[in-house]
């Protein structure tokens, strides 16, 4: 389906390519009158006289050319969104667990070595080791990297609002706070 999309885009644009090719070619410029005009004289005869078919043809033509780039650059950004979270940096030894950008150029990640796991900070200067995580976090670590979060929102909107839902009900029945 998405190769045929890609398909029927560029013969889209083939013969636009070749619409406009035609029409400037239909209508070559002539520089002998170019040399012979008067800039300094503004009369009603040095306007241009183009046509409303004419007119209406162009304004078409690059109302067309504004929608495809339009969508081409659409489409490539969410293609590149949907490819670019799938990016796991990995080696033989080591393994990027987890990344938290904190802004443009600074992030923190944790990163699985032979070592441990590692808290390494990235910024503008360099990259840093922050320290090490202690053997209860790389614990925590291995069983949220066995069990995965869902990332459907309405699912943790939901399970939030149940966690709510108890803790109101508790508090009612004469719990603790």
């Amino acid at each position: 389906m998405k190769k045929s999309a890609l398909h029927i885009t560029v013969v889209l644009l083939l013969i636009l390519n070749f619409v406009v090719t035609s029409n400037v070619l239909a209508n070559p410029i002539d520089i002998e009158k170019l040399n012979n005009y008067d800039f300094d004289v503004s009369d009603d005869s040095t306007l241009s006289t183009t046509s409303a078919p004419f007119s209406i043809l162009t304004f078409a033509i690059y109302l067309v050319f504004f929608v495809i780039i339009a969508a081409l650059a659409y489409l490539t950004t969410r293609w590149i969104g949907k490819h670019q979270n799938k990016i796991r940096l990995k080696s033989k030894y080591m393994e990027v667990v987890d990344s938290l950008y904190l802004s443009g150029d600074n992030a923190l990640h944790i990163v699985k070595s032979p070592e441990g796991f590692l808290l390494v900070g990235t910024g503008k200067d360099g990259v840093a080791l922050l320290g090490k995580l202690g053997d209860e976090e790389a614990e925590l670590i291995e069983q949220a990297e066995e069990n995965p979060i869902e990332e459907n929102f309405p699912a943790q909107l939901n399970n939030y609002l149940g966690k709510i839902k108890w803790f109101t009900e508790h508090n009612k029945s004469g719990g603790s706070k």
